[in-house]
């Protein structure tokens, strides 16, 4: 029987910067497997190698995202065997001896090639540094008028209503279940702004749980402190909780899973809007608890507007970033030693044991 693979972003780009939780997963992780070597799209054809050798083998697996480049994998978490297999600059490793191991591949390129086009690819990345910069500075003057538009919502909130509907959440959904043991607390990223505007996998994420209970609500209406405390009151259950965190503000979730209830409970107003589709998903819905007579139309959607331009600037950076990052990683591809390359291939497959 085949394995299964559960789909995540790797990263996002926030209003506060570049989010990981690579950190997180490591720390899960019983054998991590560091690559360290010049940017490049061939890695993401490993990791992908590995990862269909691992599911002939049965094993259920987490495949993490690039963001900016699509279907490009740089991480790739064996569940069952607890075995992280990574590429990314973020992190290093840690425990060497225990668990944690440099895969350098620097090798794995012919110098004079290197040498070549050394120069051209500098010159590339000192300017393309400065466009993610820029997307980066839109993202953060986004997030404040987000956080304008919250304001403005706010007044308008029954929070005595909205914490009402939280309990009888937690009755229905949790109800008198004590587990016997400690909570196990994971956290995962499940969108990000990419070239092609705001994507998420909550479709992977999903796709065998047995209740999706999607929350309506306007900005700043407390969908993500709403999930929060549904996740903290679980966890003093006994059940695990993971936190699915906002790809666009890295303070907020956009969702937690509780496994041993098959449940998850995500944000589903913009820019992830999903509905009803199949048996078991349900609305929570916080309209009814929003007085729409408290509300400036006029300023809300000034303030939409403002947001809207704001996020469109940042997306158009980002997709110029992800261009010049393009033609840097095929650069370096381009200096590949196949042979090495191919030993390097088959080292980390034979990793699988």
């Amino acid at each position: 029987m085949n394995g299964t693979i559960t789909h995540y972003m790797g990263k996002s780009y926030t209003g506060q910067g570049v989010k990981n939780f690579y950190k997180e997963i490591i720390q899960e992780a019983k054998r991590v497997y560091f690559f360290k070597g010049p940017t490049t799209y061939r890695l993401s054809e490993i990791l992908k190698e590995i990862g269909y050798a691992a599911i002939r083998r049965g094993k259920n697996m987490e495949w993490f995202y690039d963001p900016l480049h699509e279907e490009v994998v740089e991480g790739i978490y064996i569940i069952d065997t607890k075995t992280l297999y990574l590429q990314t600059d973020a992190v290093d490793p840690s425990y060497y001896g225990a668990g944690h191991e440099w895969v350098p591949y620097y090798n794995a390129y012919k110098e004079s090639r290197l040498k070549d086009i050394g120069p051209l690819i500098r010159d590339k990345q000192i300017a393309n540094d400065v466009w993610l910069t820029k997307g980066l500075l839109s993202l953060s003057r986004a997030k404040v008028i987000h956080d304008d538009w919250e304001q403005l919502i706010q007044p308008a909130i029954n929070w005595d209503g909205i914490n009402t509907l939280l309990e009888e959440l937690k009755k229905n959904g949790i109800g008198n279940i004590q587990l016997q043991k400690n909570a196990k607390v994971t956290h995962r990223l499940m969108g990000s702004l990419t070239p092609l505007g705001a994507k998420d996998t909550l479709s992977s994420i999903s796709k065998n749980l047995k209740s999706r209970l999607y929350i309506k609500g306007l900005p700043g209406s407390g969908k993500s402190s709403f999930m929060k405390k549904f996740g903290e009151e679980a966890k003093t259950h006994g059940l695990d909780v993971r936190f699915i965190w906002c790809g666009l503000d890295a303070n907020s979730v956009d969702g937690i899973v509780v496994p041993e209830l098959q449940l998850c409970l995500v944000d589903a107003t913009s820019p992830h809007v999903y509905e009803p589709e199949r048996e078991g998903d349900e609305i929570v819905d916080f309209f009814p608890y929003i007085d729409q007579t408290l509300l400036d139309e006029e300023a809300i959607a000034k303030v939409h507007e403002a947001y809207s331009n704001e996020m469109e600037i940042a997306q158009n950076y980002l997709s110029t970033y992800a261009a010049e990052s393009k033609v840097i990683k095929t650069l370096y591809d381009s200096a590949i030693d196949e042979e090495e390359w191919s030993a390097l291939h088959n080292k980390m497959i034979e990793t699988l044991g």
